[in-house]
């Protein structure tokens, strides 16, 4: 033991000895194992380092590049702390992100003037605050006006109202700066963007996500399209009232223009009708769109929708993941008309994903192929198809739900066999306990791994959270049960 401290005793000081590079590389090592400490937290080692010697304390504060990332919380600590890293930052370019939502009145003027005070050298702008009184926002939509910063890369703005700022049914706009001509990344949520006269040519990705019960009206979404034309990725997502019939009814113009995104890769829509879900994707030209990811609401006091009645100019090719999710289950006929709607608009479908009450379309597909459609004579194919995930939220009991679903592989599998249509190599299927002693469980499960291209093919995960991904295999759950 005493050898054992002495050794360890004569080795401590060789950290003073490295060359300051060396320091300097370590405490960055530090900061990017912090990037998963909860907001305010990001310098809590590297304050702990510079304590260790006034050497190292001297190395770390006289370093500009450490201290970039401003954080300021409801915390009275983090007031302190940005301070200093503004100080020790120096000109170097700064992250910053300020989350407020309590006593945030008295806050407001002093952090609005600090984002305009570093605007000239802002990388990343991320503002989230909390509004008690319609006052508060008027003060935001002031600063914002006249705001720009030219070396800004991503700003991300959320914002959450009581009920004396804002009906809630209503998602305001803000003007977005103007002078931001490197702007890449646009994130907001609670609010919609009043671009007007701006140019955003440059932007990359944008995010619109509504905390309230209104969506994006379909002509200004149009019109923020329009002058996004460089855009890899964009998000739609609204969060449905407690019934679907309070999403705000969105207007679809007669003949709205088609709009052209070269470079679009991912497109993701949650939360609308499928009126404005349709209307997007038919008059969308993205000849490079990868990925898609589809939640929508279905509002029963509605007219009837018929996803059938939808001629298609130009199905998306490219496509190779698709995901599809429901707030609420679907009618019979729209499951099935929804079935053939998807491998129509989307042909070439690498990879498939059924969660959140779209599980049942699987049995539609498997209807259509083998010729029990109600007398359409479409079929889907997709022969391209290698994967497939089917999940759903079991949160307490599933009614048997789970080997339906777990059943329903097993028939789409034995359809597409039947037409001669490629093997899957993988299905995952994510459900809860029971399932495992279900009647037919071991029967079933072994039906699916013969019609799977790889042995190990089938992926299990029992969870009662159905939206978690999964990474284990059958066979691996089986080792580990024995």
């Amino acid at each position: 033991m005493d050898g054992s401290h002495t050794s360890i005793s004569s080795r401590s000081p060789a950290i003073h000895k490295a060359p300051p590079e060396i320091i300097i590389a370590i405490i960055e090592i530090l900061l990017s194992s912090s990037k998963t400490l909860p907001l305010g937290r990001k310098y809590q080692d590297l304050v702990r380092f510079t304590h260790v010697s006034s050497q190292l304390r001297n190395i770390a504060i006289t370093t500009p590049s450490l201290w970039t990332g401003i954080e300021i919380t409801d915390r009275p600590a983090s007031f302190e702390l940005a301070k200093a890293c503004l100080q020790r930052s120096g000109s170097q370019k700064l992250d910053i992100n300020i989350c407020l939502v309590v006593r945030i009145g008295a806050r407001l003027p002093g952090i609005l003037a600090l984002v305009d005070y570093v605007a000239v050298r802002t990388r990343r702008l991320v503002l989230s605050l909390g509004l008690r009184k319609e006052s508060q926002w008027r003060q935001i939509q002031d600063a914002f006006r006249p705001f720009g910063s030219p070396s800004l890369d991503h700003l991300e703005l959320k914002f959450w109202y009581d009920d004396d700022v804002l009906m809630p049914d209503e998602t305001p706009e803000l003007p977005v700066p103007t002078q931001v001509p490197n702007l890449r990344s646009l994130v907001l949520t609670g609010v919609f963007p009043a671009f007007r006269s701006a140019g955003f040519d440059q932007l990359r990705n944008l995010v619109l996500s509504s905390s309230t019960y209104a969506g994006w009206p379909f002509a200004q979404l149009w019109e923020v399209l329009s002058q996004c034309r460089l855009l890899e990725t964009l998000e739609l997502i609204t969060i449905p009232g407690p019934t679907a019939s309070m999403v705000d009814n969105t207007i679809i113009p007669r003949e709205p223009s088609r709009q052209y995104l070269p470079n679009l890769r991912l497109l993701v829509v949650k939360g609308y009708r499928p009126t404005f879900l349709s209307q997007l994707l038919l008059n969308l030209d993205a000849p490079e769109l990868e990925e898609v990811e589809v939640g929508f609401v279905w509002d029963v006091l509605e007219f009837p929708f018929n996803w059938s009645n939808f001629s298609i100019p130009r199905p998306f090719n490219s496509v190779r993941l698709l995901s599809v999710s429901l707030q609420q289950a679907l009618p019979h006929f729209l499951y099935a008309q929804l079935a053939q709607f998807l491998p129509r608009i989307f042909p070439n479908i690498g990879e498939l994903s059924l969660s959140r009450n779209g599980w049942p379309v699987l049995e539609m597909f498997s209807s259509l192929m083998n010729g029990e459609s109600d007398g359409s004579s479409s079929s889907p194919r997709w022969t391209e198809l290698r994967g497939l995930s089917v999940a759903d939220s079991d949160e307490q009991c599933c009614d048997g739900k789970c080997m339906e679903r777990l059943q329903g592989v097993r028939t789409f599998l034995k359809a597409r066999s039947g037409k001669g249509l490629p093997r899957l190599k993988w299905a995952q299927v994510i459900s809860c306990w029971p399932v495992e002693s279900k009647f037919g469980f071991d029967s079933t499960v072994e039906g699916i791994r013969e019609m799977l291209d790889e042995d190990d093919g089938l992926g299990f995960l029992f969870t009662r959270d159905a939206l978690q991904p999964c990474h284990n295999t059958y066979s691996e759950l089986e080792s580990t049960n024995d």
